[in-house]
């Protein structure tokens, strides 16, 4: 049975090229110091990296995990070695700027390599995403002596962050939040409380993190509406002493074991804010929007990892077969083909639409037009919390498969897939739920201006079809989308009509609506993926067959979305004192 990672460099390399026309994108100012030679040559030694020298570490990080020894954390063996190597080979500063120390290479570049660093080992893949997400904040956010002090040594590796959000008392519920953070005499500021789930707080891969944290100033209002962000080093600047930080406990989790996730606690720790006072919520989803776009190319790459590791055993197992012939591989069953199927067919969607989004958030900050800019931006806004939701729940439903298509060795340890479920249980939950990933889209993103930036993306999807329509060969394709697209504009148009008079209604349909998105428009990228594969390649025709499965197989699902939609809180529990 084969354990190797493998990276999935071509079909990455197949969306960069065709479906987001990089070439394109090289051809902007911003990016012009580059071209697409170049980061295929980065994508392609970020493949090597990632099969060689962190693939290793990820059953063995799983097995030994961290630990906590006089205040400070262990992390597992192996872990220190490869950030030495990832950091000195220049991979945390991958679409950072230059003058910062890093390439400045597509966000879009960024994603395929996150996807191959966390296909290989996601417990370490979650210690560079908050350094990148905390260079964009102080980068957007802070004063310059401040991101001059910092982000260079983010950009390099030699420091790690993290973000500080949630509390014992308040979970998602950030307005109940109790930190404080006292003004001192030289404009810093005193910050004191308790921070919980706080991934990699702390560790020995390097001697400085630096904490992103949520606090509230004396004499604040209650709610979001007081919250200010504090850029809080683990170590103080000046001599490197304790800065009033300290690690209580490392949690035991279910999954992301050499990850490790502590409870700390702030006692005069001196901070510097970041952004305007009483702004910090709105500061901090700078971090919080690129680290959902981090989790949904988690949840395609744990997909990946899993489906991979199901295919090869489906093509090695023998089973079953005609008493008096030697066994078939279980790839040649009906059920298993079908699981295999449904894994590649949503995996792949759920790439090309993370790849889209970053594409877009590319152009929202290249693009040479203010209005192509603002177009991209909103786009992207919209996808985002379709992608973390979708790329997360991907990522466990398609794990589970895999251990379903293992049978009873799956269920055990040593075939490898039963950690990918546990590894992947976590993503719909951190940096927002499902559910307020849900609320977020339909009430925020989609009702709160009537609808019309939801509507530029329909637009998108029916130029589409009307353009592929005319093609013998994408025709079905192009028309199951159309009645999709129709009926995603239906159930947008009843939930308008609700929203003044029956939000309770509209929060119910919520969950069931982001789903029906991301079912569509993954529908849309396997039509796009169709389009851009007609050259008679073995890979073309596989392409090609898994979209008009998902066409046939996965869409109509849209269906029961829909009635759940009209449905609304039909079904609503009695509430009991």
């Amino acid at each position: 049975m084969s354990t190797e990672y493998s990276p999935p460099l071509r079909e990455q390399l197949f969306l960069l090229e065709h479906l987001n026309r990089w070439d394109e994108l090289f051809s902007l100012a911003i990016f012009r110091h580059a071209d697409a030679e170049v980061a295929k040559d980065v994508l392609t030694a970020g493949a090597e990296f990632a099969r060689g020298v962190l693939a290793p570490l990820n059953a063995a990080g799983d097995e030994h995990g961290c630990r906590l020894e006089n205040g400070r954390v262990v992390t597992a063996p192996g872990f220190k070695a490869a950030w030495s190597e990832f950091a000195a080979g220049g991979w945390p500063g991958l679409d950072m700027p230059q003058k910062f120390g890093g390439q400045d290479l597509p966000l879009s570049v960024q994603v395929a390599f996150a996807e191959m660093v966390n296909g290989a080992c996601v417990s370490f893949g979650m210690m560079p995403i908050m350094l990148r997400a905390g260079g964009r904040l102080l980068l957007d956010h802070a004063e310059p002596a401040l991101v001059e002090r910092i982000v260079p040594r983010l950009v390099s590796g030699e420091w790690g962050a993290t973000i500080c959000i949630t509390e014992p008392q308040a979970g998602s519920d950030v307005g109940r939040l109790r930190t404080t953070a006292v003004p001192r005499a030289d404009g810093s500021y005193g910050l004191s409380g308790t921070k919980i789930f706080i991934s990699y707080g702390d560790h020995d891969l390097t001697d400085q993190v630096i904490h992103f944290v949520l606090a509230r100033p004396p004499g604040a209002p209650a709610g979001t509406q007081g919250i200010s962000l504090f850029a809080v080093p683990a170590r103080r600047f000046d001599d490197g002493s304790n800065n009033g930080v300290s690690v209580s406990r490392l949690e035991k989790k279910m999954g992301l074991k050499a990850s490790p996730t502590c409870v700390f606690n702030l006692d005069q720790a001196v901070g510097w804010r970041i952004g305007p006072e009483f702004e910090g919520l709105r500061c901090m989803f700078t971090m919080v929007n690129l680290m959902r776009l981090e989790v949904a190319i988690q949840g395609v790459a744990l997909a990946q990892a899993a489906t991979d590791r199901a295919w090869a055993y489906a093509g090695e197992r023998l089973q079953g077969g005609r008493p008096d012939q030697a066994p078939t591989p279980i790839r040649a069953h009906a059920d298993v083909q079908r699981m295999l199927m449904i894994m590649q067919a949503r995996t792949r969607a759920m790439r090309a639409l993370v790849f889209q989004t970053a594409h877009w958030l590319d152009l929202a900050r290249a693009a040479p037009a203010e209005e192509q800019r603002l177009r991209a931006r909103h786009m992207a806004e919209i996808l985002l919390p379709v992608c973390k939701t979708c790329g997360a729940e991907t990522a466990f439903e398609v794990a589970s498969l895999a251990v379903q298509v293992f049978g009873g060795h799956g269920y055990i340890r040593d075939a490898g897939v039963e950690q990918y479920v546990r590894d992947s249980r976590v993503a719909s939950i951190y940096e927002g739920t499902s559910g307020i990933q849900a609320l977020d889209l339909l009430t925020r993103k989609v009702l709160k201006d009537d609808a019309a930036r939801f509507r530029r993306l329909l637009e998108t999807m029916r130029a589409d079809v009307q353009w592929h329509r005319a093609t013998p060969a994408l025709a079905t394709l192009a028309s199951a989308l159309e009645d999709a697209i129709a009926s995603v504009e239906r159930c947008t148009t009843e939930l308008r009509g609700r929203a003044a008079t029956q939000p309770r209604a509209v929060e119910w349909a919520a969950t069931d609506y982001l789903q029906l998105i991301g079912l569509v428009a993954g529908a849309w990228m396997w039509l796009r993926m169709a389009a851009a594969s007609g050259s008679g390649s073995a890979e073309d025709r596989e392409r090609r067959r898994l979209a008009g499965f998902y066409m046939q197989w996965l869409l109509p699902q849209a269906a029961v979305h829909q009635a759940r939609i009209a449905l609304g809180g039909a079904c609503e529990l009695a509430e009991f004192d």
